[in-house]
């Protein structure tokens, strides 16, 4: 807001213009400061949220993308599933798991059978 023209007319108007003025400068440089303050904290607020929850975030992203596709590595079953790749190994070894696809010495776990074979093992309990 733009300030008015001031003329004070004698020396008290002037003493009493200028505690203003001086007040004035001293609340602007107060609010300065705390708004510095509060500015500084915001970062520190954007910082901690981005190293806590950005992770997260990428690696929600990343389970949806392979979530959409059609085979899986053992290693993007562990990552989706929670089944752990090692244990993945031993149950080819024993003949046991979920059926996988063995091409050119790489695993692959399709999707759909993967969905069924965790589908089979579902508990259901009774809730009272």
């Amino acid at each position: 807001m733009p300030r008015k023209e001031f003329f004070p007319s004698n020396e008290d108007e002037l003493e009493r213009y200028l505690a203003m003025e001086e007040m004035s400068a001293r609340i602007q440089a107060e609010l300065n400061g705390k708004l510095s303050a509060v500015l500084a904290r915001m970062a520190d607020m954007q910082k901690t949220f981005e190293q806590t929850l950005g992770p997260l975030a990428i690696s929600v992203q990343e389970i949806e993308e392979l979530k959409r596709k059609v085979n899986l590595t053992p290693e993007e079953v562990e990552r989706v599933y929670g089944l752990n790749a090692a244990t993945l190994a031993n149950q080819r070894s024993k003949g046991t798991g979920p059926p996988y696809i063995k091409a050119g010495g790489k695993v692959l776990y399709p999707q759909r059978e993967l969905q069924k074979y965790f589908h089979e093992r579902e508990i259901l309990t009774n809730s009272d």
